[in-house]
């Protein structure tokens, strides 16, 4: 089932199965994770990454779950996420196939007083099995939709923390999971200079005049 325009727009992790992706071997990092690309670049003074965007754009967002480091299965796995639906909204957005066959049991369910004060929900994912060590498996993708709400306000437009990792010892693992949390900030992209654009447009004027005299000159 595809979702459109949920109010939310967070419920794009529970969304149904789009593509396959198995889990893949790899050498240990520096430890567990989940993570979303892309990761965006820092730009300003804050801390939060940063994406320059234009209204209307769209950000295809890829999901990834990291257990490196771990020495069991993960079983159980609960994600906050988080978005500003003033800024984002998701068009689309689907659980892989790798996903659903890691974690049979799922559910999302929306928080109160989230603490960024925009639409949080918490994704609880569990199964018997779940993910041996040291796999890499995409969970989730998304297409969001940059609104006209866009701006530069120093807060995460979308962020993701673990906030509960089990393993099949039933050893709570979360403390394994660095970084625990992922944040972006999608703000315009810059508009240039007065000065520079009637810089730019004496150039153009120049090189016009320039081809004209050559025009003339050869009549």
């Amino acid at each position: 089932m595809k979702l459109t325009h949920i109010s939310a727009s967070l419920v794009f992790l529970g969304a149904i199965a789009f593509g396959a992706a198995s889990p893949i071997a790899v050498t240990p990092a520096y430890g567990a994770s989940v993570s979303f690309t892309p990761i965006g670049s820092q730009l300003d003074q804050d801390a939060i990454n940063d994406l320059q965007v234009n209204v209307g754009d769209t950000i295809d967002f890829s999901f990834v779950l990291d257990t490196s480091g771990l020495t069991a299965n993960l079983q159980s796995l609960d994600i906050l996420v988080e978005q500003d639906s003033t800024e984002l909204v998701t068009l689309e957005g689907f659980r892989t196939d790798a996903d659903i066959a890691a974690f049979s049991d799922f559910s999302g369910s929306l928080v109160e007083n989230p603490p960024f004060g925009i639409p949080t929900v918490l994704f609880q994912r569990s199964d018997s099995i779940g993910v041996s060590p040291d796999s890499i498996l995409e969970i989730v993708r998304t297409t969001d939709q940059v609104l006209p709400g866009l701006k530069n306000d120093g807060l995460p437009d979308l962020a993701i923390t673990v906030t509960s990792a089990i393993d099949a010892n039933g050893i709570d693992v979360t403390s394994l999971f660095k970084p625990v949390s992922q944040s972006l900030d999608v703000q315009p992209a810059p508009v240039p200079e007065t000065t520079s654009l009637l810089g730019f447009l004496g150039l153009a004027a120049l090189g016009t005049s320039s081809l004209l005299k050559n025009c003339s000159k050869r009549v």
